[in-house]
């Protein structure tokens, strides 16, 4: 009796350290913050905007880590892989959705691999022209593009479906030209080495301010430019908003994702955030994780079905 007692108190003696450590509250470390474009663009700003504010609350270091690469498939597997215990996150955009209808295979999950856990902002997508395209609106662009088929480009950042929809709904060619991010791409489109680029109003704005390129067009109302025409007035059935938003690997428990959520939605509510966030063309987010979910599915689906009607095959 004493041996199997004394076997049961080292056993709990043991075991105490283990538990303590795992009880212990969030964060217990520096939280990093997985960017998987390059340096300079809107999902870079989104998380530089609030880690600050982040590391404030949970006071720990809240580091963003950018691992561009393979149209976001590389830091997007990075964090699907990492421990689900909330210290390794994922902020990325809407390619997150048209990841599956671009890729034959991922090396990810897309549905169970990662945890949305909530939005931080949504972006109107814009188009926009460089001053010597002789387009100065839609109606200009599209009689050009049907005059001239298939000569115009227009420069993406890495990602061609909403261009593939914006050509199907307003029935022109326009060639695609792939960027590894919206840096890069806002580069040549100053530059006039890309004619025509579309890319969330947060990527853009700095260089339509400049009047190095002119704004044709918004997919939906643009706090930053409330001027731009809509799209779809042109375009019926255009819809293409660009968000930004956070994703937990898949296997972190519902609490610990309610809880980054809910401090992130915290943080969302600041004025200084809010307002800086509306300076780079974002509407703050801050939904549940469940309605976040729900817009992940629903677009998924959305963007296989324009990739399927446009005869594209995922590579």
């Amino acid at each position: 009796m004493r041996s199997t007692l004394g076997t049961m108190v080292i056993a709990a003696a043991l075991l105490a350290p283990a538990h303590a450590v795992f009880a212990q509250p969030f964060p217990g470390k520096m939280v990093r913050i997985v960017i998987p474009f390059p340096v300079g663009g809107s999902s870079d700003a989104n998380a530089r905007i609030i880690s600050p504010f982040l590391a404030e609350r949970w006071k720990q270091q809240v580091l963003v880590d950018p691992r561009p690469g393979a149209a976001t498939v590389i830091g997007t597997d990075h964090v699907a892989k990492s421990p689900p215990d909330g210290y390794t996150l994922l902020l990325t955009s809407t390619q997150f959705t048209q990841s599956p209808a671009l890729f034959a295979k991922l090396p990810y999950d897309p549905h169970t691999d990662l945890v949305p856990v909530t939005l931080v902002t949504i972006s109107p997508q814009a188009i926009v022209a460089h001053p010597s395209l002789p387009a100065k609106n839609m109606k200009e662009l599209i009689a050009l593009a049907r005059a001239r088929p298939g000569e115009l480009n227009m420069g993406n950042a890495g990602n061609m479906l909403p261009t593939l929809l914006f050509g199907m709904l307003a029935k022109v060619k326009i060639e695609n030209v792939p960027y590894k991010g919206a840096g890069l791409l806002m580069i040549d489109a100053m530059g006039g080495h890309v004619p025509l680029a579309i890319g969330a109003v947060s990527s853009v704005q700095a260089a339509v301010r400049s009047g190095r390129v002119r704004i044709l067009g918004v997919s939906s109302l643009s706090a930053a430019f409330p001027a731009a025409p809509i799209i779809a007035h042109d375009v019926p059935g255009f819809d293409a908003d660009t968000w930004f938003g956070l994703f937990a690997p898949g296997g972190t428990p519902r609490d610990l994702v309610m809880r980054i959520r809910n401090d992130v939605a915290a943080v969302l509510q600041i004025p200084d955030v809010r307002q800086r966030l509306l300076d780079i063309g974002g509407q703050p987010g801050g939904q549940s994780p469940d309605e976040y979910a729900t817009r992940v599915r629903n677009e998924i689906a959305k963007w296989l079905k324009v990739a399927k009607a446009a005869g594209l095959k995922p590579q």
